[in-house]
């Protein structure tokens, strides 16, 4: 586990043979829930409202201009609770504890690295050559038996030309001016292009140093 491996980042991390975390990892957070936007009180301010059939009650049910039906509600928190008893049961299973023992460190709370060591959620403190060392001992590679090798998308001739004089004081400078990396950009990412002037922004806003700024490179 490295900066952050919780809910999700557990359930993957949960079957493990053994789990490395740093003492500030962010992890645990077994838990499970669903959220349903409404805005009818909204939509009622502004004089706005709306009505309908169906041919059951439940139709339309997840219709934001009209508040959750009770009957919805239960239905939703029904399967919600299913995931719930899923999810610590198969972490039981994988921690070797009972279910009684991961709901009392679950219910979505956060643990920090060291918090989840002592609650039995992490076995070991390392980072990733360490986690690599171990997995390479319990399939007997020996010491010297294996190596890591990261596959990375090769550049292109053209890519290999603007990385080249990138590297230069002066290719750096005409690159500048020429708007070629911020088109570069737009094409290979055009959501990351938006972010990027997002942060931007919210640094130039209103002439205030800007101490934190939280934002989601959410890349589909």
């Amino acid at each position: 586990m490295g900066d952050l491996a919780a809910s999700g980042g557990y359930w993957i991390s949960m079957d493990a043979d053994a789990i490395y975390a740093d003492p500030s990892t962010i992890t645990g957070s077994i838990g499970i829930f669903g959220m349903i936007p409404t805005f009818p009180r909204t939509l009622k301010k502004i004089g706005v409202r709306t009505d309908g059939v169906g041919t059951t009650r439940f139709a339309g049910a997840f219709d934001p201009t009209r508040p959750l039906q009770p009957e919805v509600g239960t239905i939703i928190q029904s399967v919600i609770d299913r995931g719930y008893r899923e999810f610590t049961g198969k972490v039981a299973s994988a921690r070797g504890r009972s279910v009684e023992q991961i709901d009392a460190v679950a219910r979505g709370r956060v643990w920090s690295g060291a918090q989840a060591k002592e609650r039995g959620l992490v076995d070991e403190f390392g980072g990733l050559r360490d986690a690599l060392a171990d997995a390479a001992r319990r399939a007997e590679l020996g010491e010297d038996g294996w190596g890591v090798k990261y596959i990375e998308k090769p550049l292109t001739p053209f890519e290999n030309f603007v990385a080249g004089m990138a590297g230069t004081r002066a290719g750096a400078a005409l690159l500048a001016r020429s708007g070629l990396p911020a088109t570069l950009l737009a094409n290979a990412a055009p959501g990351l292009a938006g972010d990027l002037r997002f942060i931007e922004q919210a640094i130039a806003r209103g002439g205030h140093p800007v101490k934190a700024v939280a934002h989601c490179f959410c890349l589909p």
